[in-house]
């Protein structure tokens, strides 16, 4: 029995060690959170794509040239929106409205 659990200790070690774990739908599961504020865009300005963990963001300007807030959780050309999911990891909540 030490010996099936060992193995199984090994192989999720192995899984951990390959990166990120995909979502099932093809995404990758984003950091861990509690709440939205945890959570920010991987870009600057409205000109991210992805949700990452606060500790990751970029170094944004103090101001945009496109009026956007540097640090705004609007990312995709405004087709979505970073949050906090309820599996508690940073993802991306995709807006189908027009031009997205």
């Amino acid at each position: 029995m030490i010996g099936k659990v060992g193995a199984l200790a090994g192989v999720l070690l192995a899984l951990a060690a390959c990166g990120p774990m995909d979502d099932g739908g093809g995404g990758v599961v984003g950091p861990s959170c509690t709440s939205d504020a945890d959570c920010a865009s991987d870009g600057c300005c409205g000109n991210g794509v992805n949700a990452v963990a606060v500790s990751q963001r970029p170094m944004c300007p103090n101001t945009c040239t496109n009026g956007q807030d540097p640090y705004t959780l609007i990312v995709r050309g405004g087709c979505g929106l970073v949050h906090c999911d309820l599996g508690f990891h940073c993802a991306v909540a995709v807006t189908s409205g027009q031009g997205c």
